[in-house]
């Protein structure tokens, strides 16, 4: 979702007192704002003729089978395993049904917003107009507020609820702009959670890995070998926010620390969304270089000869962790494809749909859970639903600050008041991820080795900054607020709770037992080989982790390639069902919020999720299946 904000004034639009306000017994509340904005100060009133670009998010039809379908195609024990929608079959499943479409244009209509003014996107789930401030109080029953970031000076057009008529509110997922702060703004990319100095030059076997991880402490770690398969079908795919590959590191990368050698020509397919650019020199002394180098020099160790595919974000908004995921998506999926309303997003030809889908996506960047929308969250879910039905394996980093989820927020302290939930500097109630609370992407934790040694095996990642605890770094982890636990992980939730969970009580974390938890799996986190402006270093994060377990997946699906199958898409109901094909972690924990945090155990938990992957036990598992 992109687009513009213009604010300036529309001649022969009316104007506030023109407008009859709604009945409030017409009007019911739809979303509000839980706590105050936090790095956000209300100036004024807004304008009523500036403009506003709405949207209108329409309600799906059959998503209250999403969970059902996702099943049939991704539990190893149904009959239709392995059977994947196409992306018509996706799209004539949940488009809106024809009253939801006539409901919201008759009201838009009797509003004064008559068909001339809207447009629909490709899918018909979002409808689309410009109306003055004044017209969009009258349609929300609410009142536009201009609000100043603290820092960043920026300026955002929101409300602190809105209304929606009671007929109608059935069929609207959500509308933009509305009460949308914190979570969309821009802000500075942070840099990997640990960037080390080494005096490592280059590989030595699985020695060396209390020095630096490379790929020979990888292969001893997870139990792959070299692989000497490539299916132009199974290119993986990495996307990157204001975080750019610079190329000239990766021919030093190969040279030094892959085996075997990869040739130095070898780059990764670059796709292009929203005006995303390669990266260049002046970019990479700004340090905007290293998280990109990350990814992708630890994906080619891996997967090489298999390729990768780049996916460059150019968004002059969404850029960052925590901005949307949105324009990411639209390229790929032409109807979700609708403008995002932000002002200084990209001008160009919008990417909306065509760009190439890979079969297995790594992701490092993440959002709070308690900063966002719970509207606008569950509709983002419902997306990475539909790729999983398409056979796309979608993976989310968990975060680097435990139970805080404080890596790359913005916040002084990201926890929530344990009263509404919302992100308070003085919270102590743990904080969840987005989209890592959707239960329809697999989550990575991460881990370190314990000591030092692969013999030595792995525990949950914990490096306490001692003279500044926000910069602390413990593998993120928890259960959410808002989605509830799906039935692949039911039985490993239900055990952790009765059996290790700590005894907070409800108001420091969700223990109920009935929402989504995550991490779903791990790997290891910390002190990565990575080369960046010709020097060698280590890196750290989950950042690391993702990249690892989505390389393996890749290698997985070469193996089901070359026996004549499909890809293996959404992951967590093959993973939930094989426990035995990870590698227990039951050591370390993940604290924060001024609390311990979760202890890991033997099983599941909320810290390492599943274990490491153990690859030849995975390739058993996923060669047996259909």
């Amino acid at each position: 979702m992109r687009g513009t904000f213009q604010s300036f004034v529309f001649a022969g639009l009316l104007v506030a007192s023109s407008l009859a306000a709604p009945s409030p017994n017409t009007h019911v509340l739809h979303e509000k704002r839980s706590g105050k904005p936090h790095l956000w100060t209300k100036r004024a009133r807004a304008h009523p003729e500036d403009l506003l670009p709405i949207r209108i998010g329409l309600t799906q039809q059959n998503l209250h089978n999403a969970e059902q379908y996702v099943q049939d195609i991704a539990d190893p024990r149904s009959p239709n395993f392995g059977k994947h929608w196409s992306a018509e079959q996706v799209a004539n499943t949940f488009a809106p049904a024809r009253d939801t479409i006539a409901k919201v244009t008759n009201w838009l209509a009797d509003s004064g917003i008559g068909s001339h003014r809207i447009s629909h996107s490709t899918g018909r789930n979002w409808v689309q107009f410009n109306a003055s401030i004044a017209e969009a109080e009258h349609l929300f029953s609410t009142e536009y507020f201009v609000y100043e970031h603290d820092r960043e000076g920026g300026y955002r057009i929101a409300c602190d609820e809105y209304h929606l008529p009671r007929d109608v509110r059935e069929h609207v997922d959500f509308a933009m702009p509305t009460i949308q702060l914190d979570g969309l703004r821009p802000i500075a990319q942070a840099h990997p959670k640990r960037v080390y100095e080494t005096s490592a030059t280059g590989l030595s076997d699985a020695t060396n890995c209390s020095e630096l991880i490379t790929i020979d402490c990888l292969r001893a770690l997870y139990n792959f070998g070299k692989p000497n398969f490539t299916d132009p079908s199974n290119v993986m795919g990495i996307a990157e926010w204001s975080d750019y590959l610079y190329d000239p590191d990766l021919p030093i990368f190969f040279s030094n620390f892959t085996d075997p050698v990869i040739p130095n020509n070898t780059f990764p397919e670059f796709i292009s969304i929203d005006g995303g650019k390669p990266s260049n020199l002046t970019v990479a002394q700004a340090q905007e270089v290293v998280e990109s180098a990350l990814d992708f020099q630890t994906a080619y160790s891996i997967i090489y000869p298999q390729g990768l595919r780049l996916y460059q974000m150019g968004d002059s908004v969404n850029v960052d962790s925590v901005g949307t995921f949105n324009i990411f998506l639209d390229a790929l999926d032409a109807s979700y494809c609708t403008p995002d309303p932000n002002e200084g997003g990209y001008k160009g030809p919008l990417q909306c749909g065509g760009a190439p889908i890979s079969n297995v996506f790594s992701f490092s960047y993440n959002q709070i859970e308690g900063a966002l929308p719970e509207f606008y969250q569950r509709r983002q879910c419902q997306e990475w639903m539909k790729l999983g039905l398409q056979g796309v394996s979608v993976l989310f980093a968990s975060g680097d600050s435990g139970v805080a989820n404080r890596y790359n927020a913005g916040y002084q302290n990201s926890c929530l008041n344990e009263n509404d939930l919302y992100v308070d500097e003085n919270g102590t109630r743990y904080s969840p991820s987005f989209p890592d609370n959707c239960p329809y992407v697999t989550v990575v934790g991460g881990t370190d080795l314990i000591d030092g040694t692969v013999a030595g095996g792995e525990r949950a990642v914990a490096e306490p900054n001692a003279t500044n605890p926000k910069l602390d770094f413990y593998s993120g982890g928890g259960f959410s607020n808002i989605f509830e636990v799906p039935d692949y992980q039911k039985d490993a939730v239900s055990n952790y709770l009765s059996q290790y969970a700590p005894d907070y009580g409800p108001n420091v974390y969700n223990n109920s037992g009935t929402s989504r938890a995550y991490p779903d799996v791990a790997a290891i986190g910390n002190n990565l080989a990575t080369v960046y402006l010709g020097r060698a270093i280590g890196v750290g994060g989950t950042s690391a982790s993702t990249p690892i377990v989505a390389s393996i997946v890749t290698l997985l699906n070469d193996l089901r390639t070359q026996a004549g199958k499909g890809p293996l898409g959404f992951l967590n109901p093959i993973f939930y069902a094989n426990p035995q094909a990870f590698n227990d972690i039951t050591n370390g924990s993940n604290p924060g919020c001024g609390s311990g945090g979760f202890p890991a155990a033997p099983g599941w938990d909320p810290v390492t999720g599943l274990g490491t992957p153990n690859f030849e036990k995975l390739r058993d598992v996923v060669l047996a299946l259909p």
